[in-house]
C-alpha cells in the first residue's frame, strides 16, 4: 500500500514537472512582456487599491492601463521625434567638420603615429544603416513579435491589477511554509521590489533629467534625446550619467568652447552628485536599501539572464535570494 502511494506520488511529481517545462516553453517567448507587465503592477497596485473602492476593481485597471499606454505613447513619441535629430547629430559629429581633424591632430602629437580618426568615424553611418536595412525578415519578425508581446502585456497587466492580490494570497496558501514566515518573506519581497524601484529607477528619471538640465544650459542640440540616454545610463552603476556627460564636455573642449566645457564638468560633479546622494539618502528606506555591489551584480546578471528587464529584475532577484538566506537562517538555524 505504501509502496503504491508512493509511486501514485512520484508519477503526479513527473508529470507536473513535466508540466511545468511546457509552461516554460509557451511563455518564454513573451518573457520580456511578462515581466513588464508584473513590474508595472507592482508599481500601479497603490493607485489600484485607492480606486477600486470608487469606481470597481475592472474599471480602475482599465483606467489605469489606458493612463499607462497613454504616457508610455506620449514618451514614445517624443523620442521618436527627437531620435532622428540625435543620431544626425552624432554622425554629422562623427564625420566631423573640425571635430576629427582636431582630434587627429592631437592624438598624433600624443602617439606620434598618425590616426585616421576622420575615415574611421565616416564608416559609422554607413555601418549602422547596413545592419537596419539589411535584414527584413527579421524586422517583420521583430514587428509580429512585438505586435503579440503588447496584446499580451495588456491583458497580463490587467488582470495582474483586478486580480493580483488574489493570486499573492494563493500563492502563498501553497508554500510550505508556517504562517509568520510566509508573512515575512511577502513583507521583504515588497520592501526590496520598491527599495530596487525607487533607488534604482527613480533616481536615475530624476538624475538623468538633472544632467539634462545640464546639457541645455552649455546649449547643446537634442537635449531630450540625450536625457533619456542619460536615464537608461544611470540604470548602470558604473557607467552613469557620465557616459554622456564625459563625451559632451571632450567635444566641447574640441570646439574650443573651454568655459563650457568646464561648466558642464563642474556641474556633473557637484549639482548632479549631490542630487543622487540626497534623493538616496530621502527617498530609498535604509532599512531597505541595496548595497551597490548588489545592484550592480544584479544589473548585469540580469541583463543576461531576463534582457532589458534585467535591469530592474536582477537587483530584485539578487535582493530577494539574500533575503531568503537571512530568514532561513533566522528561523531554522538560529531557532
Amino acid at each position: 500500500m505504501v509502496d503504491a502511494e508512493r509511486l501514485r506520488i512520484g508519477f503526479f511529481a513527473v508529470l507536473l514537472a513535466v508540466f511545468a517545462y511546457l509552461v516554460v516553453l509557451i511563455v518564454h517567448p513573451f518573457l520580456t512582456a511578462l515581466l513588464l507587465a508584473l513590474l508595472l503592477a507592482v508599481l500601479l497596485a497603490p493607485a489600484q487599491r485607492r480606486l477600486a473602492p470608487r469606481i470597481g476593481e475592472r474599471v480602475a485597471a482599465v483606467t489605469l492601463v489606458a493612463l499607462s499606454v497613454g504616457a508610455t505613447a506620449a514618451v514614445g513619441a517624443v523620442l521618436f521625434a527627437a531620435a532622428p535629430a540625435g543620431l544626425s547629430d552624432l554622425s554629422a559629429t562623427l564625420e566631423g567638420l573640425s571635430v576629427p581633424s582636431a582630434a587627429e591632430r592631437r592624438v598624433e602629437r600624443l602617439l606620434g603615429v598618425e590616426v585616421p580618426l576622420g575615415s574611421i568615424a565616416e564608416s559609422v553611418p554607413r555601418r549602422v544603416g547596413e545592419l537596419l536595412v539589411g535584414d527584413l525578415t527579421g524586422l517583420v519578425n521583430a514587428t509580429t513579435d512585438l505586435f503579440l508581446g503588447a496584446v499580451l502585456f495588456l491583458f497580463v497587466l490587467y488582470y495582474l491589477l483586478v486580480d493580483g492580490d488574489r493570486l499573492v494570497d494563493w500563492v502563498g496558501e501553497r508554500l510550505p511554509l508556517d504562517d509568520a514566515t510566509t508573512e515575512r518573506l511577502r513583507e521583504d519581497a515588497h520592501r526590496t521590489t520598491w527599495a530596487v524601484l525607487k533607488g534604482h529607477g527613480f533616481v536615475a528619471v530624476v538624475q538623468g533629467a538633472v544632467a539634462g538640465t545640464g546639457l541645455l544650459l552649455v546649449g547643446l542640440p537634442n537635449v531630450l534625446f540625450w536625457t533619456f540616454v542619460m536615464m537608461v545610463l544611470e540604470l548602470f552603476p558604473v557607467v552613469g550619467v557620465a557616459g554622456v556627460l564625459g563625451p559632451a564636455a571632450l567635444w566641447l573642449g574640441l570646439q574650443n568652447r573651454l568655459f563650457a566645457a568646464a561648466f558642464l564638468v563642474v556641474y556633473g560633479a557637484t549639482a548632479v552628485a549631490v542630487v543622487d546622494d540626497y534623493l538616496r539618502a530621502r527617498v530609498v528606506d535604509r532599512g531597505s536599501s541595496l548595497h551597490s555591489a548588489t545592484v550592480l551584480v544584479g544589473v548585469f546578471g540580469g541583463v543576461y539572464a531576463f534582457g532589458a528587464m534585467g535591469l530592474f529584475y536582477g537587483p530584485i532577484v539578487v535582493g530577494l535570494f539574500a533575503t531568503l538566506v537571512r530568514v532561513f537562517d533566522e528561523r531554522y538555524v538560529d531557532g
